[in-house]
């Protein structure tokens, strides 16, 4: 059983289930609905109607004979003649006692005209003993009666074996239909239940094949593999589970791969910051010293030997603030988590640019989040700086901020250029730059610090044109000083 599909295992069990219920039910009705007929057809009522009847035929034969008898005495019976000739029809009744007088004829027809007095029956099977009495008056018939004798224990016991016969025919039929009935139903149930399990069976096994699928693309490294929106029930869940779990995964990689980069271009800055910065000092000394030891009196020499001097200090300056760049994006210091307002944090930032015009539209309902102070300064003054660069002179730039539980969002926008869309993710990545001159590390280290924040950045088009950079933070219930490794 256990080898069997899970759609087939649960189609069997429906079916097994319904099948077993219908038998159940029917057996349990047919003994009850046979033990209540068995009661009113039972073999002693049975003989006791038959044996009832035997004896109401023999009294039957036996009030036959008794008739003739009497229609033989009544025939010649003096009072009969004369309460006869008189139609004293009082009379004739308290004669012929009990029994019924049914008529008397004056002038009796030839159908009646009898010498010999008759018993039968006539009129169906409801009919009663019927005497006719020819009344002889000097050898000759003057009138004739008919008495009628009731049959009403007989005729009782008649209708009751009909009627219990006409009962057991019913009850076969009976239970011959509730048979009948009953396959019918087991059938339908049946198949119902096949129908049911088939539905049910595709409806569970259809998204844990889908999921199963979804599985093994993952496995296989797939993590752009979604799988379609179920029903809203448990297995909706789940496929919306497992498409969260692939969205992590794929948001993990995507992490884990940017940090490799920046490590690997942390630990080039590093070099290059070494290699570079350790001969700045000689070279800035040796040609100075060149400047300073010339004595000769060659005016055209000594202004060229003052503007290389210049040049080249002015060069290695320059270089000096690429090392300091290097240096900073190769040692990102520890982050010092705390409560911390981000409206506040803009607000300081922007005392550094007095002369600069800013639209600020900050969220009042916005926490206090968890913030490195002086590690989100710099991602400010990076942003901000490239926005006043890309905005140009006299060009103003947004910045605003807004409450979206659970995350606090700030948007700094420009009216600059904008960044084209082939660029927007190359460029948060180190040494890419839109800028003339750009070393390309300010963003990547505002990137690096916005993540280990929790928080993403992206960049878009603003409402109006130039680049919208647009940082989401997340609302925390921790008011603690942490410490962050980068």
């Amino acid at each position: 059983m256990r080898r069997l599909p899970l759609r087939l295992r649960i189609i069997l069990a429906l079916v097994l289930l319904a099948a077993g219920t219908s038998a159940a039910v029917s057996g349990l009705t047919t003994y009850y609905l046979s033990q209540t007929p068995q009661i009113s057809t039972n073999p002693e009522l049975s003989s006791a109607l038959e044996i009832g009847l035997q004896l109401g035929k023999r009294d039957y034969d036996t009030r036959k004979s008794r008739l003739l008898d009497l229609g033989d005495r009544w025939s010649r019976d003096p009072r009969m003649i004369d309460a006869y000739e008189r139609a004293d029809t009082a009379e004739l009744n308290r004669i012929v006692g009990s029994r019924r007088l049914v008529a008397h004829f004056a002038e009796p027809s030839q159908a009646l005209a009898r010498s010999k007095p008759a018993v039968g029956r006539t009129g169906g099977d409801n009919a009663p003993l019927r005497l006719t009495v020819p009344l002889l008056k000097d050898g000759r018939v003057i009138g004739t009666l008919i008495v009628d004798d009731p049959l009403d224990e007989l005729l009782s016991i008649e209708r009751a074996l009909q009627t219990y016969g006409h009962i057991e025919m019913i009850i076969d039929e009976m239970r011959q239909g509730l048979f009948q009935s009953y396959f019918a139903i087991g059938a339908g149930a049946m198949v119902l239940a096949l129908l049911i399990g088939l539905r049910i069976g595709i409806g569970i096994t259809n998204p844990l094949s889908t999921l199963i699928r979804g599985t093994r693309e993952l496995a296989q490294d797939n993590l752009d593999y979604r799988i379609p929106s179920g029903p809203p029930d448990e297995i909706g869940m789940l496929i919306e589970s497992f498409n969260h779990m692939a969205t992590d995964l794929q948001e993990n990689r995507r992490r884990r791969v940017e940090a490799e980069k920046v490590a690997a271009w942390r630990e080039i800055a590093r070099r290059l910051a070494h290699e570079i910065k350790n001969p700045l000092t000689p070279i800035q000394l040796t040609v100075q010293q060149m400047r300073d030891k010339y004595t000769g009196k060659d005016e055209a020499y000594t202004r060229l030997l003052n503007d290389c001097t210049e040049i080249v200090t002015e060069e290695v300056e320059s270089l000096r603030s690429l090392v300091q760049e290097f240096a900073e994006f190769a040692r990102m210091p520890r982050l010092a988590l705390m409560p911390h307002d981000l409206n506040a944090a803009v607000r300081d930032t922007l005392k550094l640019y007095p002369d600069q015009q800013v639209r600020l539209d900050l969220d009042d309902r916005a926490p206090q989040l968890q913030l490195d102070p002086e590690g989100f300064r710099r991602v400010l003054i990076n942003l901000v700086e490239n926005s006043f660069d890309a905005a140009g002179e006299d060009s103003a730039i947004s910045i605003r901020t807004r409450f979206e539980d659970p995350q606090v969002v700030l948007d700094i926008v420009d009216e600059g250029p904008g960044v084209a869309s082939q660029d927007r993710e190359r460029i948060f990545e180190p040494y890419v730059s839109g800028k003339e001159g750009g070393t390309g590390l300010g963003l990547a280290m505002v990137r690096s610090i916005v993540e280990e924040h929790g928080g993403t950045i992206a960049v878009a088009d603003g409402p109006d044109g130039g680049a919208q950079f647009q940082i989401r933070l997340p609302v925390t219930q921790q008011n603690t000083s942490t410490e962050v490794t980068s």
